[in-house]
């Protein structure tokens, strides 16, 4: 089966809509429920589908049509003619036709009017749920789009900064108040100064789960430096309320595998254990980062439970008898640094996927490794991998335990011949998880 793109997903969608009348019916609402306006001509084409469904009811009032079915809304303005005032005054049009609109994703490459984000923060303002704002291929050293622009959508939950431009904000912080978003949970940055620096003038009581990336270059520099002291003020302000960090590995603008690259690794990294440092973030219970970054000093973490490494890309970094950075991490972590630890997960890597004839019974051996201080080894698909004994068929399946998921949950394994790696799956799914070679 292919990778869900989105060309295959539209065609998806349309075949769904074309099966008969019933169908229609239920498939129109997936069709439209995402709209990507890449160019002009396809702002023009939605713009004409979305008037000729509205219609006038008997009592007067106005039906939508599929107005009513966009939740998001995807703009790219790199096609020739996204940078006249036409194709904003058709924009305007289209979100005049989509109310129910909770996600608005904006990549901007020329300078916008302000007069344009009045508009979209006039339609938007109450009910917009995720704001992605881009405007890093700009042509411009700084945009209209200011801090106050972004609290205008009091109910964000999800707000996307890394690639934020926005103004000049030496004049515009030294005059301002903080502006608050009290709703936003989910707070996506990069190490962007001009994106770092708006997050640390944004007042974010909510906060809990952060996604810090870095880019491989940005209008000025190809590999910038880790601005760590705007890092720790973000930590000073927000700290207390994260529960949740990931640390992606570093990547250019858009790009789809950021783990495969191996040039992308010798990249300056965020250092994990800076959340880590006494009093940084006294509520962290999880932390995902590259086994690419530095190892974890021995700070250590009372309250930590889940850690995740990102990058795993050969089994041969796993052996237990060969250097690897993949090691020197999974060595560093133990239950005198972290007691609360719960849960370890290799993030991307999936044991079954693996043509290494070995690497079951290498994975199995830090599984046991760690099932000494009470933690749990999981792969990427959040499979428990172990050995089975033999069991008699008529003694039917044999429950074992094992504390996944924050939990003690029960598993269950079928009858396997002896030394069997086995792979123990969430109980969400009912079927039984054994897998022998």
């Amino acid at each position: 089966m292919a990778a869900n793109a989105p060309s295959l997903s539209i065609r998806t969608k349309l075949a769904l809509v074309l099966v008969c009348k019933s169908w229609k019916v239920v498939a129109e609402r997936f069709l439209y429920e995402h709209l990507v306006i890449r160019s002009p001509a396809r702002a023009n084409a939605i713009l004409e589908t979305l008037l000729a469904s509205r219609r006038t009811l008997h009592n007067g009032e106005i039906d939508i049509g599929y107005g009513r079915w966009p939740v998001h809304i995807e703009i790219f303005t790199h096609a020739r003619g996204t940078n006249n005032i036409r194709f904003l005054q058709t924009l305007f049009r289209i979100f005049q036709c989509c109310p129910n609109v909770r996600h608005l994703s904006g990549s901007w490459i020329h300078p916008l009017p302000i007069e344009f984000l009045n508009v979209i923060s006039d339609c938007y303002a109450p009910t917009l749920q995720g704001l992605c704002w881009d405007e890093a291929n700009t042509t411009a050293p700084f945009t209209v789009a200011t801090p106050d622009f972004i609290s205008s959508f009091q109910d964000l939950r999800v707000l996307d900064l890394r690639h934020y431009v926005g103004c000049n904000f030496t004049q515009f912080s030294n005059s301002t108040s903080s502006p608050t978003l009290p709703y936003v949970t989910d707070l996506i940055l990069s190490t962007r100064s001009e994106c770092l620096q708006t997050a640390n003038f944004l007042s974010l009581p909510r906060v809990r789960n952060l996604t810090l990336c870095i880019t491989l270059h940005d209008c000025q520099v190809f590999k910038p430096r880790v601005p760590y002291h705007e890092i720790r003020r973000f930590i000073e302000k927000h700290g207390h309320t994260l529960t949740s960090v990931d640390l992606p590995t570093p990547a250019p603008i858009l790009e789809p595998e950021p783990d495969s690259s191996g040039f992308r690794h010798t990249v300056e990294h965020i250092r994990p254990d800076v959340f880590l440092e006494p009093d940084a973030c006294p509520n962290l219970v999880s932390l995902v980062y590259p086994v690419t970054s530095e190892p974890l000093t021995p700070h250590g973490h009372p309250n930590l439970r889940r850690i995740g490494l990102r990058g795993v890309l050969r089994a041969e970094t796993l052996y237990p008898d060969k250097p690897s950075k993949v090691k020197t991490h999974l060595e560093g972590i133990t239950p005198k640094l972290y007691p609360r630890l719960q849960e370890i997960r290799t993030v991307g890597f999936l044991v079954d996927a693996e043509t290494d004839r070995y690497i079951k019974d290498v994975f199995i051996w830090w599984v046991e490794k760690f099932e000494d201080y009470n933690i749990d080894l999981l792969d990427g698909e959040g499979v428990l991998w172990a050995y089975t004994d033999p069991v008699d068929e008529a003694i039917g399946p044999v429950e074992v335990p094992s504390k996944l998921e924050m939990g003690e949950q029960s598993k269950e394994l079928c009858s396997l011949p002896l030394d069997t790696p086995t792979e123990l799956k969430d109980t969400s799914d009912s079927r039984s998880a054994c897998d022998g070679d």
